[in-house]
């Protein structure tokens, strides 16, 4: 009797614990990524995808967008190849300059308001440098636009990937890769439909607007159109609860939820979002007022990446990262340059690279003690240039099939491996097809590698050092970019077969370090 009294009592009794611990649930909150899964894919994250694509495109067009200015340019700022050099390296030392700092930024103040206002700052320099007649004032104008654009290019995947569900974020982050392969085609086809006009507006007796300053306004329109989608676009609600600003970011998704499906987040019997568990601390940026304290907590912050067990891993990242650079955007920006001289070739015989470079600096003596300045491109350089861009493309959509199939250190070292074998026969090749074929696959292959050897950071360091290190091994591997373009700027005229020689041997060196990471 008394057993069959107290039954009631035990169902009672279970049913108003499953009440409270659906309660004590609600009052949780709901994780952030599984509110996303409810709401569904939709407009949002298709916005979101474009406008940090076309940031990226921005990118990649003020900076490798150089390599055609530099060569419509050469007989107003009359310049050799060393200041041809300079003004390419200006805005990659910019970016180098900044990127940490914009990084670190985002993670403080938002990533919404660095991206927009860097990228209008960065634009609006642009736009001066195309008024600018004196060559010293205009290569640092570039470098304030790398300096801010860098905003951009260290912010954007850390923006884009915190709209999309784990599942969905490695597929956005290469489709917003792929618009650096897009870039890599509009950036000759735009110069190759502009630079073919012929006109010249007389502004002073000592300068004039010629279709190369307006290309760079062209260059510059992928930035213009995604700040103007961004700033239709909320803050990251993940970095929103991270700064504890729970309502902003409830409302912020609310908005997504809207958008997407058209319904609020209460009819998905989401009433908050569950808070993530970090680290108090004082937001060193708003606080105080001193730039020394700011860079110790930077550098206290960044001090770990220094120490075991991850400074072995992380300075041989750095080391593959710089290497990448140093051959795909170092020899990138000066391929319209050589690939201009051979079409400018006009031998019968078939000549190697390094013998039509010869004969080119014969030609541009004869023509500087004729006192006649060349400054046009051959259509040969445009079509090769928009070849090497449209494999880019194709390189990003096949690279998630190899590396699944062979995985990633066996990506990156043999794609290191053929590139650097690639230099090596460029020194002796004689046939146009074949050249432009190597030529390709120099500037492919390592370029592909940056995002796989970025990923592999991530998953050598902890959470917390994550956006750090990624932020700090781009950083560093633009510095390659730089010494790559100012080593063909020195050596590529007097000792052409030693530059492809230095850049083949930097390769392989990294294609070796890539066999010691564990990943």
């Amino acid at each position: 009797m008394s057993a069959e009294l107290g039954q009631p009592d035990d169902v009672e009794r279970s049913t108003s614990k499953a009440k409270s611990c659906e309660n004590s649930d609600q009052n949780a909150g709901h994780e952030y990524e599984e509110v996303l899964q409810l709401i569904g894919f939709g407009r949002v994250q298709w916005i979101v995808l474009l406008a940090a694509g076309l940031l990226l495109m921005m990118v990649i067009n003020e900076t490798m967008g150089m390599s055609y200015i530099t060569i419509v340019s050469q007989c107003d700022f009359a310049m050799n190849s060393m200041d041809k050099a300079i003004m390419s390296a200006a805005s990659f030392i910019g970016i180098f300059c900044s990127s940490y700092f914009w990084g670190y930024l985002s993670d403080t103040v938002g990533r919404r308001p660095v991206l927009i206002y860097t990228t209008i700052a960065g634009n609006v320099l642009s736009l001066c440098s195309t008024v600018i007649p004196n060559y010293w004032l205009y290569v640092f104008l570039r470098f304030g636009v790398g300096f801010f654009i860098a905003g951009a290019s260290s912010t954007t995947y850390a923006y884009l990937g915190e709209f999309f569900t784990p599942k969905h974020r490695p597929i956005a982050i290469n489709y917003a890769s792929l618009f650096v392969g897009i870039s890599t085609v509009y950036v000759p086809a735009t110069a190759w439909l502009i630079l073919s006009m012929n006109w010249n507006v007389n502004i002073t007796d000592d300068f004039s607007f010629r279709p190369w300053r307006l290309l760079t306004i062209c260059y510059m329109l992928p930035g213009i159109i995604g700040t103007i989608m961004l700033w239709t676009l909320p803050e990251s609600p993940k970095i929103l609860m991270s700064l504890h600003k729970t309502e902003e970011a409830f409302a912020a998704v609310d908005w997504i939820a809207v958008t997407n499906s058209g319904k609020h987040l209460h009819e998905f019997k989401v009433q908050k979002l569950k808070t993530e568990s970090s680290a108090e601390g004082e937001n060193i940026l708003l606080v105080s007022k001193s730039a020394l304290a700011t860079i110790k907590k930077m550098w206290k912050e960044t001090l770990p990446l220094l120490k075991r067990p991850h400074l072995v891993n992380f300075v041989i990242s750095c080391t593959i990262m710089c290497g990448l650079f140093f051959s795909s955007s170092g020899m990138g920006l000066w391929y319209p340059e050589i690939q201009n001289r051979l079409g400018m070739n006009q031998a019968e015989d078939s000549m190697t690279v390094c013998e039509v470079i010869d004969a080119s600096i014969d030609q541009m003596e004869a023509n500087a003690s004729n006192k006649t300045c060349v400054d046009t491109i051959n259509t040969k350089s445009y079509v090769d240039t928009i070849t090497y861009g449209s494999a880019l493309i194709v390189g990003y959509i096949l690279m998630g099939l190899v590396l699944k199939a062979i995985g990633r250190k066996a990506s990156i070292s043999i794609g290191l491996a053929l590139a650097g074998a690639c230099a090596v026969i460029l020194i002796f090749i004689k046939d146009e097809v074949a050249i432009v074929v190597c030529f390709c696959l120099y500037l492919v292959l390592p370029g592909l590698c940056v995002s796989i050897v970025s990923g592999a950071v991530v998953d050598l360091v902890p959470t917390h050092l994550r956006g750090k290190a990624v932020c700090i091994c781009l950083m560093l591997g633009r510095t390659g970019s730089v010494f790559g373009s100012n080593i063909i700027g020195v050596l590529l005229d007097s000792y052409c077969s030693v530059t492809f020689g230095v850049f083949s041997g930097f390769v392989l060196v990294c294609a070796g370090l890539t066999l010691l990471l564990p990943i």
